[in-house]
């Protein structure tokens, strides 16, 4: 293949960092022998836009996990477990990944799983046609079979956390047979080799698996053979009150997200269980359209990222329930914990900024203005996100006092803004458990152009950046890694294309006779194949 291959074989010799701080135990909980059968039903906030995570990581990867599985299993610590792979090897440059897979898994439609199925995965997402927003497609995989069960994936650019980004459930891997003869029912069904089967979607209502009972090839970390669930049921429940009253009813034996004025309560209530994971990635911030006026200049970036008391915001948003974060959370590997250049509040000197940047004048109703133009902007957020909603209007308070106009607007449009750049400050959140999040976010050729579509939300290129990037991405060694992406954390305030607030506690909430509620870290959410409902 014209490359050298790291032993990398198995993945628990694959070691990257200590394991990230405040992440809930995968090993499953067994207080008494596991009880089979039942459903279980469980509350979450958002119904996906369509089931096909090839396509739209965000939209089913909370609710498709049950009937796909990955190639490999993340840990959470830097190391991996064989999953449909059982084995795999890395290039020095990590730009070229083998794996070798199990022999003994078929599909839930009853094809084998093997490695022409694995690079019909691959292709998929290579296509430009599928337009998949994923990771893994903004890696453009050529996926090559050597054999039966052996597979080569060549990126199209190096990326030291591709085992991480595959791990996910965006990246589960999908029938081959599907794909190729019936594409278009990816959005509406799946057809994985999970231990649970894709049984029926009510469109605003629910979604259903059903037991797999031939599965048998679940990773390390939990219980071999069929799962001890007949059944799970995912509920739709968007308003926050209501998946509280679901969880305090009984009518879900399992709640997601529970909201950060919840969360106090919830977790005082010996009636519960709870389970929190600090989401890494990163985290809600708002990014500064640099396309658009005053945030082509620097100075108002920067202005504006010391002018924001984020500790109060955060605070009053959150009800203490959130963490102010830097550009990455603290629970990312390769988050710089000895940040040199960390983000202060410093009013005065945001106000400097802005006298620099020429805004020194004040118009009647006090807001600062240059040739008889206000300092102003604006920002669209989804008229149902009620956190957002919170976090904005004190935003929103804070930019008054330094002069700052800028408006909030409610709307129903809000993923389309991202791409069309109709906004002036956006705010998002980016959960995954890799530091690569800096590049998609952040990266140069992650920019929207009209003919390709990007998350960098900002459209501001900065070359010192992208270098230090791409030495991070192809680096095989942890220690290397790791320096280069303190070294992209350092950079980001010089240039403040965003405002990073802070870093979601995903907070899960669990009737106290259900077991077996794991984590999957590489896109932290609850994982439920070893879950079981007690008496």
């Amino acid at each position: 293949m014209g490359v050298s291959l790291v032993g990398l074989a198995l993945a628990a010799c694959s070691k990257k960092e200590a394991a990230p701080e405040a992440a809930p135990d995968t090993t499953p909980t067994a207080q008494t022998e596991p009880v089979r059968g039942g459903q279980l039903v469980v509350a979450i906030r958002a119904e996906p836009a369509q089931l096909n995570p090839l396509v739209d990581q965000g939209s089913g990867a909370h609710s498709v996990r049950p009937a796909l599985d990955s190639l490999v299993w993340d840990k959470g610590d830097g190391s991996y477990e064989p999953w449909l792979a059982s084995s795999w090897e890395v290039s020095d440059d990590a730009s070229t990944y083998v794996f070798h897979l199990r022999k003994d898994v078929k599909f839930h439609d009853g094809t084998p799983f093997n490695a022409e199925a694995v690079k019909a995965n691959f292709d998929y997402v290579n296509n430009p046609a599928n337009k998949s927003t994923g990771s893994t497609a903004k890696l453009k995989p050529v996926a090559t079979v050597v054999d039966e069960y052996t597979v080569s994936v060549k990126l199209g650019t190096p990326e030291s956390s591709f085992l991480t980004l595959i791990a996910a459930p965006y990246f589960g891997i999908l029938s081959r047979q599907q794909i190729e003869q019936d594409p278009k029912s990816l959005a509406t069904k799946l057809i994985g080799t999970g231990p649970f089967k894709f049984d029926n979607w009510v469109k605003g209502q629910s979604l259903t698996y059903v037991r797999n009972d031939d599965y048998h090839w679940a990773p390390a970390p939990f219980h071999q053979g069929a799962a001890y669930l007949d059944s799970i049921k995912y509920v739709f429940l968007p308003e926050d009150q209501t998946r509280f009253n679901a969880l305090a009813t009984k009518e879900a034996h399992v709640v997601d997200f529970i909201a950060p004025e919840y969360a106090k309560q919830v977790k005082a209530n010996a009636d519960f269980q709870t389970q929190e994971f600090l989401l890494p990635g990163v985290g809600y911030s708002l990014h500064l359209n640099t396309r658009r006026p005053p945030f082509d200049q620097v100075e108002v970036r920067k202005a504006l990222l010391h002018g924001l008391n984020r500790e109060e915001i955060v605070a009053s948003a959150t009800f203490g329930a959130y963490p102010v974060q830097e550009y990455l959370a603290s629970t990312t590997p390769d988050f710089a914990k000895d940040l040199k250049n960390r983000i202060q509040y410093d009013p005065e000197q945001a106000a400097r900024l802005l006298d620099e940047a020429g805004w020194k004048q004040r118009d009647a109703q006090g807001f600062r203005s240059k040739d008889g133009k206000r300092l102003a902007s604006f920002i669209p957020y989804a008229d149902n996100d009620q956190l957002a909603q919170r976090t904005l209007e004190q935003v929103q308070i804070d930019a008054r006092k330094l002069g700052f106009d800028i408006q909030l607007q409610p709307v129903t449009d809000l993923p389309e803004r991202l791409y069309n750049g109709n906004y002036g400050l956006l705010g998002t959140f980016q959960s995954e458990a890799t530091g690569m999040q800096l590049w998609r976010l952040y990266g140069s050729d992650n920019i929207s152009d009209g003919s390709t579509v990007g998350s960098n939300a900002s459209f501001l290129r900065i070359p010192a950046l992208d270098a230090v990037l791409a030495q991070a991405r192809s680096s095989g060694k942890s220690p290397d890694r790791a320096r280069y992406y303190a070294e992209a954390q350092e950079i980001l305030p010089d240039f403040a294309p965003s405002v990073p607030l802070y870093s979601r506690a995903r907070l899960v909430a669990i009737q106290k006779n259900v077991h077996g509620v794991a984590w999957d870290k590489a896109w932290p959410q609850p994982y439920l194949f070893d879950a079981w409902i007690g008496k």
